[in-house]
């Protein structure tokens, strides 16, 4: 959608939720295999602490890592030297923030941003822009990496499918697809329309662009659909993770047959 060149404000609600769908999704995908994993019996009493544990840990870390890390980066000159340090540094923030147990992504997400509105301060001009070429460079290859390792996914599963069991994925696969859609397009079309008339009735647009409308609702809902960072994860669980959890957990074990 950058090629298009889009108005400053969807392009901000765009990126700017591409962030937070990210770091939120992946929160939420950690609980679920928390609670999975300990059979169904875990309650609103034990996932809340954790939650707000990673919520506000991750960001005082992402915070006080950026920091550091700024102040480290601000005493290279070397163009190369920079930006080995930051390829280090961002792995290592996000070692540091697995191992405390808080959100790697939330952690990242507040670093980089933080380093990102502070990056005239510590990095000049001339180690700016090689630095940006590598990153988009880096950034492009793991996408690509990325979508070849889910493609290459697809063999083994469609060999092991048994009679009639593709179909049956095809369908609810297209189910699921189809639902996510439409519930994300009536969404992003109902909050443009309830913010245009709220303008019409005297409220102030923040920013710059065309107000919010149907058709910036619309582009909203269906550029914003992403869907890499949700497959991989999903790849990341063995294949042995439903029949496991469902078997093995002593609260169902009288329905292992039927798991």
């Amino acid at each position: 959608m950058r090629e298009l060149k889009l108005p400053r404000r969807v392009s901000v609600i765009l990126e700017g939720e591409a962030l937070l769908n990210d770091a939120s999704a992946l929160l939420i995908y950690r609980l679920a295999v928390t609670a999975v994993l300990a059979g169904g019996n875990i309650g609103a009493d034990a996932i809340a602490p954790t939650f707000l544990l990673s919520l506000f840990g991750s960001v005082i870390a992402g915070l006080g890592l950026a920091w550091v890390s700024g102040l480290m980066t601000r005493r290279i000159k070397d163009a190369p030297s920079s930006i080995i340090v930051q390829f280090v540094s961002t792995y290592g923030v996000w070692m540091l923030a697995e191992r405390a147990g808080l959100s790697p992504i939330l952690t990242m997400v507040c670093y980089a941003m933080t380093l990102a509105r502070s990056a005239p301060a510590y990095l000049p001009a001339r180690l700016r822009i090689p630095s940006y070429a590598v990153w988009e460079t880096a950034v492009l290859v793991l996408n690509v990496l990325a979508f070849l390792v889910i493609g290459l996914e697809l063999g083994p599963i469609i060999a092991a499918a048994g009679p009639g069991e593709l179909g049956r994925w095809t369908w609810l696969g297209a189910a699921v697809l189809g639902t996510v859609i439409g519930v994300r397009l009536l969404w992003t079309l109902a909050g443009a329309l309830w913010a245009q008339w709220r303008f019409s009735r005297g409220a102030s647009a923040a920013g710059d662009g065309p107000l919010p409308s149907w058709r910036t609702g619309l582009v909203i809902g269906w550029a914003g659909t992403r869907g890499l960072v949700t497959v991989a994860t999903a790849l990341a669980l063995p294949q042995t993770f439903r029949s496991g959890a469902c078997c093995c957990s002593p609260p169902l074990r009288s329905r292992s047959a039927r798991c």
